[in-house]
């Protein structure tokens, strides 16, 4: 059986960030006009043309790639794939405590469009959470998983976020609260 994944160095440069982007760097909330939304694609160029005179300065193009979202590096992620760079576009929803596709049934189609190197998703799982929203987010990563390994040209790249449940930090505390007594009776 041909093992499937990738298993070579890779440091991606990562400013697929939506949410942050709108309301950390720039204040705005709702929906963007078109010159807000010209405004963050503008910035994430500036990053880009970072990348591409690391690039030039001597960093091996086969180690290094991208990450950026579609809705305001569009044009990136063309340019991108056009100049054989690597490139990674998230599908899931930004900001969301619960992993769903960013464009919901069309999610194919859209990953289709750019063929990036890797299909990336961010998921808040614990095991010990919430036992409906696991089993939903796992069925959503099957599905996309099943696709990429499918019909897909792209790699799965997947990125873990495990939120910790209130018992799991009363826990902690309980036992940081026990090695500090113990190690100040030591």
């Amino acid at each position: 059986m041909t093992a499937i994944g990738f298993n070579e160095p890779l440091y991606i440069l990562p400013f697929d960030h939506r949410g942050s982007f709108q309301t950390k760097m720039f204040g705005w909330t709702g929906t963007l006009s078109p010159e807000q939304t010209a405004e963050i694609a503008s910035t994430k160029q500036v990053i880009y043309d970072g990348f591409k005179a690391a690039l030039h300065a001597g960093v091996p193009e086969q180690k290094a790639g991208i990450l950026v979202d579609e809705q305001f590096g569009g044009a990136i992620l063309r340019d991108a794939r056009a100049n054989g760079h690597t490139t990674a576009c998230p599908a899931e929803k930004s900001g969301q405590e619960e992993f769903d596709f960013q464009y919901g049934e069309e999610f194919a189609k859209h990953i289709e469009a750019f063929q990036p190197t890797f299909c990336k998703v961010l998921v808040r799982y614990n095991p010990e959470g919430d036992r409906a929203l696991n089993q939903r987010q796992a069925a959503r990563l099957k599905r996309l998983s099943d696709y990429l390994h499918t019909d897909g040209r792209s790699k799965f790249m997947f990125e873990l976020l495990v939120p910790a449940e209130k018992a799991q930090l009363d826990h902690v505390k309980e036992t940081r609260k026990l090695t500090t007594w113990s190690y100040v009776l030591a």
